[in-house]
């Protein structure tokens, strides 16, 4: 065998290796938040002049608090939660950005009703350009509302889907540059009660907190293997040169035999990505996630009262927001307007990305007047929801529900609903009767 044959396979069976390597551990790396590694500590409203009360204990690798929450005159909005500290300088936290998804196995429960109310998580960022040591609350909060799962499995987060609070940009007059989300230096990852809780004692158990992400990506593995064939044929095609012309032709069609496999492996990577069931930008569905089941929810019987509500969204004049802050401001609104839909919907419900400003919520085994009612709440919560540009925001709603005929002719009958709502004035819901004709909600 040649020296060229040699250097050849051993480049291939050196690739092959490391593309193994990385299909089988480059995406496994795992960081988990235990009591035993990190400092959990107890939060509540009495430094604000609360009396709601904490107690925390550990169980195992288990952090068990138990609240009683109370209200008070002097603080009127009372909580209670667990602070994880992550290191013990608040200036030099955990660099998160490697990570992609948080398992989140927590739990919140009202020991006397049974209720699991609403909670909230954050992941705190200290960032010289606007953070201060001394001052807690100038630490970014990278964080959402959701409701804890009763079953005993884990609750994903995609991390992207975190948002900067609009409150505390707010308070601390945050510049756009720095209002985005950030993870690259968390100190403090925090568990608290929603807003709106009523009294009475309730048990927070943090089972398990599971960071998931990359060791590196897909794309710095497909870049570092064209540079070492990059290498290997420069290296191969200088020897050749030395040896003869006709060798230094064989290396020109090798590099070119080499960069015709790279532009297939950079089709597939785009391939791979359109195949992708989230939204990048929002951390919404894509349409390609909801096609089989809009599939067997057509199969359903077409006589029951519930059916599948589709409610179909548009942000009214959201152009104008991208030409007078800016597409990252638009971006940011985006991401925004998904959390707040999600803050409304409820889990089986399915918020999807349909394409620019448009999302459509589909909700499976919903009456008429269930579907009017959540449309209301998000016209509502849109409206009053304070938004990152610090604008009165609104959206117009096209409702329809699946008959008998095919998810598609449904969701053209609301894109027609949401077409008379912005006809109408903007800001309001139409409704899309099955035999077409519309009706205001």
């Amino acid at each position: 065998m040649s020296y060229i044959s040699r250097s050849v396979w051993l480049t291939i069976l050196f690739s092959g290796v490391v593309w193994i390597c990385f299909a089988l551990w480059g995406d496994k790396k795992t960081t988990v938040i235990k009591p035993n590694n990190f400092n959990f500590l107890a939060t509540n409203d009495q430094l604000q002049g609360g009396a709601s009360t904490t107690e925390m204990n550990f169980v195992g690798d288990s952090a068990l608090l138990e609240c009683q929450i109370k209200r008070s005159e002097s603080y009127p909005w009372p909580y209670c939660g667990v602070s994880v500290h992550l290191t013990d300088n608040p200036a030099k936290g955990v660099d998160l950005s490697s990570y992609h998804t948080v398992k989140l196995n927590v739990d919140l429960v009202n020991i006397e009703t049974g209720e699991h109310p609403r909670m909230r998580f954050y992941l705190r960022n200290y960032n010289p350009e606007y953070s201060s040591f001394s001052d807690e609350y100038t630490h970014k909060y990278n964080g959402l509302d959701y409701y804890p799962r009763e079953d005993k499995d884990a609750f994903e987060v995609p991390l992207d889907a975190l948002q900067v609070m609009s409150w505390w940009l707010v308070d601390n007059e945050i510049p756009i540059k720095n209002s985005a989300p950030e993870r690259t230096n968390v100190n403090k990852i925090e568990f608290a009660t929603g807003s709106g809780l009523g009294e009475g004692p309730y048990r927070l158990v943090i089972h398990r907190i599971e960071f998931v992400g990359n060791y590196t990506s897909a794309e710095n593995v497909f870049l570092f293997l064209l540079m070492v064939w990059i290498f290997m044929g420069i290296y191969l095609s200088y020897r050749e040169v030395r040896l003869s012309r006709e060798e230094l032709k064989r290396a020109k069609l090798r590099q070119q035999h080499l960069h015709a496999i790279n532009q297939s492996l950079r089709a597939q990577t785009f391939e791979y990505a359109e195949l992708a069931n989230r939204d990048a930008l929002t951390g919404a569905m894509t349409r390609h996630a909801v096609r089989d089941w809009l599939k067997a929810q057509a199969a359903k019987d077409d006589n029951a009262v519930t059916k599948l509500g589709i409610l179909y969204l548009d942000i009214d004049f959201f152009k104008s927001i991208n030409d007078t802050y800016g597409h990252s401001m638009g971006d940011d609104i985006l991401r925004e307007f998904v959390m707040v839909i999600l803050r409304e919907v409820r889990p089986v419900d399915r918020v999807v990305r349909w394409g620019g400003e448009e999302f459509i919520v589909f909700c499976p085994d919903v009456t008429q007047a269930r579907a009017e009612q959540l449309a209301d709440k998000i016209l509502q919560s849109v409206k009053l929801h304070k938004w990152t540009h610090n604008k009165v925001l609104t959206c117009s709603i096209g409702i329809a529900r699946l008959g008998h005929e095919e998810p598609e002719v449904a969701i053209a009958r609301a894109d027609e609903a949401l077409y008379q709502a912005k006809k109408q004035g903007r800001d309001q819901a139409m409704l899309a009767c099955e035999g077409g004709c519309l009706l205001s909600s």
